[in-house]
């Protein structure tokens, strides 16, 4: 699950920085950003920085839940362990 989130903050990230490039760019040749494109940028930024935020949060969370299915699985691997160990000795043997 998380190469799909990483991959949508790398493409907002490059898209981003493809209108950065864009606007230094611009400036450089002469043609400076008019205010209504930078508002647009700034929206843009904006939205990005919120997209990368939610996926963060996401990321974290899936983490964590990740982490607690760990901790079950150990768990239940654990018990299995012990009812093997149980069956494999015989009715008067006791374990070590």
């Amino acid at each position: 699950m998380r190469e799909p989130v990483f991959l949508v903050a790398l493409a907002m990230v490059a898209g981003t920085a493809i209108v950065l490039v864009k606007t230094i760019v611009g400036s450089i040749v002469g043609r400076g950003a008019s205010r209504s494109e930078l508002a647009q940028m700034r929206e843009q930024l904006e939205q990005y920085i919120a997209a990368v935020e939610d996926t963060q949060g996401s990321l974290a969370t899936q983490s964590d839940e990740l982490a607690e299915l760990r901790e079950r699985l150990d768990f239940a691997e654990r018990l299995l362990a012990q009812s093997r160990e149980r069956s494999a000795l015989g009715p008067g043997d006791k374990p070590r």
